[in-house]
C-alpha cells in the first residue's frame, strides 16, 4: 500500500514510518507545514495522520488536509490524527487527565472490531500505550461514530480507538500509539486497520 504521512511533528513519527515500512507499505511522509493540496497531489492508497503536540486546529495544515481528503481517501489517524478526525465530525476534545508514556488497558466492545479479536491480555484487556491529556468520553460520542476502545481517565472511559462515519472512503482513529513499544500488539493492529481499510475500498 501507498501511504502518505503527515508528520505532525512528534518525536514518534519516525517510529510509526518503520513499523509502517516493516509491515510492507511504502510511506511518504509531508511535514504539516506544506499545503494540503502537496499531499494530496502525491497519488496514495491511504493517508495516515501522525501524533504530535498541540491542538488540531493548530498543527499546519493538518484539519485542511482532514476537510478535503475525509470521505475520498481512507484515512488513519494517530493520536492527534485521531483529535483532528473527531474535531471534523464536529466533536471537541478537552483535558482528560495527562496520561505520558503509559501502557494502560484498553476496554473493548463485547461485540469486539476484528481490529482487536484475540488481542486482549489476561485481564480481557488490550495493552496500549498512552501519551496525551486530552479525549472525549465514550458517552459523548455522537452516534454514527462507533467506539472500539476506551481507558479510564478523570472524565470517565475516554475513546481510545474508533471507525468514523463517511460516504465513501473508511476512516479510523486511534488515540494511543501503536508504533510505541508499549502498546505489545501494535503493529498487529496497524495492519489489521490498513487490511480492513483495503477491504472495505475494494466492495
Amino acid at each position: 500500500m501507498k501511504i502518505s504521512l503527515l508528520d505532525n511533528h512528534d518525536s514518534f513519527v519516525y517510529n510509526l514510518v518503520d513499523t509502517l515500512v516493516g509491515l510492507g507499505h511504502d510511506c511518504k511522509v509531508f511535514r504539516n507545514t506544506v499545503p494540503a493540496a502537496d499531499v494530496l497531489a502525491v497519488p496514495a492508497d491511504a493517508i495516515v495522520l501522525s501524533p504530535g503536540p498541540g491542538h488540531p486546529r493548530d498543527a499546519g495544515c493538518l484539519m485542511e488536509l482532514v476537510d478535503r481528503a475525509y470521505g475520498k481517501k481512507p484515512i488513519l489517524g494517530v493520536c492527534l490524527g485521531f483529535q483532528a478526525l473527531l474535531l471534523h465530525n464536529g466533536v471537541s476534545v478537552r483535558p482528560c487527565g495527562p496520561v505520558h508514556g503509559k501502557t494502560d488497558g484498553m476496554d473493548v466492545p463485547r461485540e469486539t472490531s476484528p481490529i482487536f479479536e484475540g488481542l486482549t491480555d489476561p485481564t480481557g484487556l488490550v495493552p496500549v500505550a498512552r501519551y496525551h491529556s486530552l479525549g472525549i468520553p465514550v458517552a459523548e460520542l455522537p452516534e454514527d461514530i462507533r467506539p472500539l476502545g476506551s481507558c479510564p481517565s478523570d472524565l470517565g472511559p475516554v475513546a481510545m480507538a474508533a471507525a468514523f462515519p463517511t460516504d465513501g472512503a473508511p476512516a479510523f482513529g486511534v488515540q494511543f500509539h501503536p508504533e510505541s513499544i508499549l502498546t505489545p500488539q501494535g503493529p498487529v493492529i496497524l495492519n489489521r486497520i490498513l487490511d480492513l481499510m483495503t477491504k472495505e475500498m475494494d466492495k
